[in-house]
């Protein structure tokens, strides 16, 4: 399902907002409980779409954006934790950290273009006035929109049931409604979105053999292949920045393109820059997002001792797109 947003439209919106700084940070589920307990979401609807007060449509904008920059950090942090694993070869914790760095990028991304889920609770043990709204997405077209259970919207975009992970997965594949967006990573984020929600447990719990805890292979076999498995050199570790450079030590004929778009790091990678972009050009510079933080993280990882090569290259692609103009 496409919920369609003109992108010009989203920009346009964001124009009379600047994130602020929140002495105490209220959740947005207390936001929309707080108006919700006075009516229901088609009441808010109503509201939101005849409300021309931009202190509380920012209010909103402020949870959405808070959210997601939120969310990009800790995807931003899983990232450089699933690179410092691959070299420690810890295949377990890797495949865990990649799903939740992919995870909390895709959140990210629909905050940014104020589309969400939200599983409401009862504040001050007051129950909700439409118990439907207890789950509901949101989204922004020219305006903020609730859909809860009940509503046919809601029904399409979530069908068979799908499961509290799955449904930030088809809020993901529904910007594929956004028209007139230029950036050009954003067309192989959505199409590269697909994940199995399911890996997490089964690379977590399970205990069958070729399925969970890969660095664990060798206990049953002989002391030398334990050491095969740790020792390594980390400089093996494929730079994902660029295609030319994931196959700069490949011989031609070895090369397998789809190595590459199918290296969850490459997604990961290309949708955290596909955030920023977008960000940037949405909300210009805000001390929210600023360079020096997400460097800092590359610091606190280490990533230069692991392969100082792929550090200096993602400084500098975070260097040009901070270096860029903002209209």
């Amino acid at each position: 399902m496409e919920l369609k947003t003109d992108y010009a439209i989203l920009k346009q919106d964001y124009e009379c907002f600047k994130p602020y700084f929140e002495m105490h940070r209220q959740s947005i589920e207390k936001l929309f409980y707080h108006y919700l307990n006075q009516g229901n979401s088609k009441d808010l609807n109503v509201f939101l779409e005849r409300n021309t007060d931009k202190e509380i449509t920012n209010e909103f904008k402020q949870k959405f954006i808070y959210n997601s920059t939120v969310c990009f950090y800790r995807s931003f942090d899983l990232f450089l934790a699933l690179i410092t694993l691959e070299s420690r070869k810890f295949n377990t914790w890797s495949e865990v950290t990649a799903y939740y760095s992919k995870f909390y990028i895709i959140k990210a991304i629909c905050f940014l273009f104020q589309r969400g889920y939200i599983v409401m609770k009862s504040y001050d043990k007051e129950p909700l006035k439409d118990k439907n709204d207890k789950k509901f997405f949101f989204y922004f077209d020219t305006k903020l929109q609730l859909f809860n259970q009940k509503n046919t919207e809601y029904n399409e975009l979530f069908k068979n049931g799908i499961g509290s992970h799955q449904v930030w997965w088809a809020l993901l594949n529904s910007l594929k409604g956004v028209d007139g967006i230029k950036n050009e990573r954003f067309n192989f984020v959505l199409d590269q979105y697909l994940t199995n929600p399911s890996i997490r447990n089964e690379v977590n719990y399970s205990l069958e053999y070729l399925e969970g805890f890969h660095e664990l292979e060798w206990f049953d076999s002989n002391i030398q292949e334990r050491f095969n498995r740790i020792n390594y050199p980390t400089s093996n570790i494929r730079d994902f920045t660029s295609k030319e450079r994931y196959y700069q030590n490949t011989h031609p004929e070895e090369i397998d393109e789809g190595d590459y778009y199918t290296d969850i790091r490459v997604y990961i990678w290309e949708s955290l820059l596909c955030y920023l972009e977008v960000f940037r050009d949405l909300l210009g510079d805000n001390f929210l997002l600023r360079k020096e933080n997400i460097e800092y993280l590359l610091e606190v990882h280490r990533i230069k001792e692991i392969n100082s090569s792929l550090e200096i290259n993602i400084k500098s692609d975070l260097e040009r797109i901070f270096a860029q103009t903002i209209l």
